[in-house]
This record gives structure tokens, sequence and C-alpha cells, in this order.
């Protein structure tokens, strides 16, 4: 009798030992399961990166308005020009003939204006004197005026054709470097349409500009005098500095993308920067100091459905928009707790609230290793 009271006595802690032992794996999970990153302080910062050409600030095409050959070519590639030199002449003298003879016509419009001034003032003297009629006097006056007229047209032709002669002769608008040049010795450059383009003189190699596009998702970081760093394939050890001096806000669209253009000024001193060069810009857009932070793949943990059968989760729906949560690994258990976000750089995320150095919170689960 004894013996079987004894044996019901262990059946029941048996029995307790169990229920215990479920209710204890139902409540609790194994370090194991998790991968977590825990709560550091670094400092953070955001990139925006872009790709633009280098070219000069300001470049000049030199053409011609008159057509011709061209008798001497004064200027080649990577030359350094002073506002003025001449870079190529062409054949004047057809134009100088020209001017000539318009000349010629003006001299001859001068001495005839004289003459009809002269009359002018003779048929004047003997109307007054009543000698002659006034129909005389107002034909004179009428001939003067015409003679008048006359020089200031043949005038005009003079300068133009003076003008077209001094054409003929090149000039640069600018001091710079020559970084084009299109036309040869003996060569028939004609202008008849449209100014044909002889150089394009790059005004000053030392200061240069990086037309970087930036997209829309990224234009709002953007400010001028920001500081950039950009390398160049040419030299992929070096890293230059750049200012930024202008957002364009006229935009373009690339591959349904809004991208706009940004100046960014670049000091070009040592020379070794050339124009048409492609450089990778990196802009620091914003930067956190020294804050909390967390890996950012911790946002996109959630607990499975089996997790959440295993153990209870306290659920949360008042989530502001600057918030998230993440989950903590505590004592065993998963503990969900509201964050509000700061900076992020894509790897790390600054946290401003809802967490203190040195906690754990879970990245993502593990797969448990089958025996």
């Amino acid at each position: 009798m004894l013996k079987k009271k004894y044996l019901y006595i262990g059946s029941a802690l048996l029995i307790v030992l169990g229920i215990s032992y479920k209710l204890l794996k139902k409540e609790t999970l194994s370090r194991e399961l998790f991968e977590l990153g825990e709560v550091k302080k670094l400092s953070l910062s955001y990139e925006v990166t872009a790709t633009g050409k280098i070219n000069p600030i300001n470049t000049v095409t030199v053409g011609t308005q008159v057509s011709g050959i061209v008798e001497k070519v004064l200027a080649d590639y990577n030359d350094d020009v002073k506002e003025g030199d001449i870079l190529a002449l062409l054949d004047s003298s057809t134009l100088k003939e020209q001017m000539e003879k318009s000349y010629a016509s003006y001299e001859l419009a001068l001495a005839k204006e004289s003459k009809a001034k002269l009359n002018h003032e003779r048929i004047r003297k003997l109307y007054q004197d009543k000698l002659t009629s006034k129909a005389s006097l107002e034909d004179a006056e009428i001939a003067h005026k015409e003679a008048s007229a006359n020089v200031l047209n043949a005038k005009a032709d003079y300068n133009i054709s003076k003008k077209n002669f001094e054409y003929a002769t090149i000039s640069s608008p600018v001091s710079g470097t020559v970084i084009s040049k299109e036309i040869e010795q003996g060569q028939t450059v004609a202008a008849s349409f449209s100014t044909p383009t002889l150089f394009t003189v790059a005004e000053d190699l030392s200061k240069m500009q990086i037309e970087a596009s930036i997209s829309e998702a990224d234009i709002g970081y953007i400010k001028q005098d920001m500081k950039a760093t950009f390398t160049v394939d040419a030299y992929p050890d070096d890293t230059f500095d750049g200012v930024i001096r202008q957002v364009r806000l006229s935009p373009t669209e690339e591959s349904n993308v809004v991208m706009y253009t940004v100046i960014i000024e670049i000091d070009n001193s040592s020379r070794k920067l050339l124009p048409g060069m492609t450089a990778s810009v990196v802009i620091k857009a914003k930067e956190a100091i020294d804050v909390l932070t967390i890996p950012a793949m911790a946002l996109q943990y959630k607990p499975s459905q089996a997790i959440k059968n295993k153990i209870n989760i306290k659920k949360i729906d008042d989530i502001k928009e600057n918030q998230d949560v993440v989950y903590l690994f505590e004592d065993n258990k998963i503990v969900p707790k509201i964050i509000t976000k700061g900076l992020s750089d894509m790897t790390n995320i600054e946290i401003k609230e809802g967490l203190s150095l040195g906690q754990k919170v879970i990245i993502e689960a593990v797969e448990p290793r089958r025996r």
C-alpha cells in the first residue's frame, strides 16, 4: 500500500516537472538562435556620390566673320596665348582692295558734298540779292543734303570694308590655352551662313570645374560652399578637393530619374587634370560625430511566426514617422523597443532615443544546426 502511495507521488512530481519544463521552454529562447549587434558610439556621415566631366570654367570659341583662304596659322594645340595675340591670318588681298575702293568712294562723296555746299551758299546769296528764284535756292539746298547723305553712306561702306579687312586677322579674345584647332594653312573657310569655329581657347586651366549630375533624392542635401572630394582614372591613388559653387535649377531626366547639374570648382594649379576627364565625386552631405549607433540590419529583423508562437511579444502600434522598432535580446527573451532614428550611412544608423550604450539588438535569426 505504501509502495503504491509513493508511486502516485512520483508520478505527480514528473507531471509537474514536465509542465514546468514546457512553460520554461515556451517563454525562453536560446542565444544561439540569433545574431546580435551592440549599441556603440561611432561617427557617421551621409555621402552623396556622383560623376561628371571636368571642364574649363570659361571656354571661348574663336571663329571668323569673313570668308577666305587661310594664309597662316600661328597657334597650335596647348599654346598659351594672351588677349589680342594673332592666331591665324586669312588672305586679305581682296578685302584690302574693297577697303581702298570704298575709301575712294568716300573721298569722292566728300568732294561732291563740298561742291554742293559751295553752290548752296552761292545760290542763297543770289537769292538774298533777288537775282535768282526761290526754286533755285530750294534745289541747291536739296542737292547739298543729298551730297551730305552720300557722304554718310560712303563712310559706312568704308567702315564695313575696313572692319572686314581687320577680320582677316584672327586674334584671341581672351588669355588662355588653345585646346582645339580646326584649320590648317591653305584651307578655305566660308562664313556665308554661320560662323565657322577655328580655335577653342580655355581661359584659365589652373581653375576648372566639374559638372556633376545628382539625383533629386540627394539634391536636397547639397548646398553652396560644401566641400567635395573626387578621383579620376588617370590618377587612381590621388584624391582631389573641390567646392560646390552652383546648383543649377534646370533639371534633366535620365532613365526616368530626374537629375540636377551641380558645379564644383576645383584648383588645377598643378595642371594634372585635363579637360574632358571623368571625375567620381563624393560629397559629405551630413555628419554625426560620436553618436549611439546600431547596425542598419537591425531595422530589418521581424520575429517569425514560429518565434511569436514560442514566446509572447508585446505588440507596438504607436510609431511616429522618424521612429522604428528593434528587438533586444535580454534574459533569453525578445523585448521590442521603439527607437528614434537619426543619420544613416547605410551600414549603421544613429539612435537618438530608445537605447543605451552596450545593449544588444537582434540583427537576424540564425538557422539552428541539426545534429
